[in-house]
């Protein structure tokens, strides 16, 4: 099972990744806001763990499902492309998307574990 550093370090990296992408793309990022998106994403990747918390092997529920990561990843995308037509972006877009990156990185090292992923989870 990968540890809490392990999931707040993917985070951070990938909202490293996501606006060093993002801004050639267009995203007007103030610099008030790029902290914020860098604890974001750092909160968003041990929520997982916070709303399911891993007591047991058996923790893996719906919120550490293929659904779920399925169902962020669809909200992700339609929020990246308001992002790019949104100017500039808002504190609360910012929040949710780079959240949404950070416990999406979760899910991600997660199924890369020998547990795995359930499908739905319930």
């Amino acid at each position: 099972m990968t540890g809490r550093k392990t999931h707040i370090t993917a985070g951070v990296l990938i909202s490293f990744v996501l606006i060093w992408y993002l801004v050639p793309k267009g995203l007007v990022l103030s610099p008030a806001l790029l902290p914020i998106a860098l604890v974001s994403s750092a909160l968003g990747a041990v929520l997982p763990d916070l709303i399911e918390p891993p007591r047991n092997r058996r923790h893996r529920k719906f919120f550490h499902s293929l659904l779920c990561l399925a169902l962020l990843l669809l909200y992700l995308n339609q929020t990246y492309l308001s992002l790019l037509t949104a100017v500039p972006a808002d504190e609360v877009t910012i929040v949710l998307f780079f959240s949404g990156t950070g416990y999406a990185s979760h899910l991600v090292l997660d199924a890369l574990t020998p547990a795995g992923l359930p499908v739905v989870g319930l």
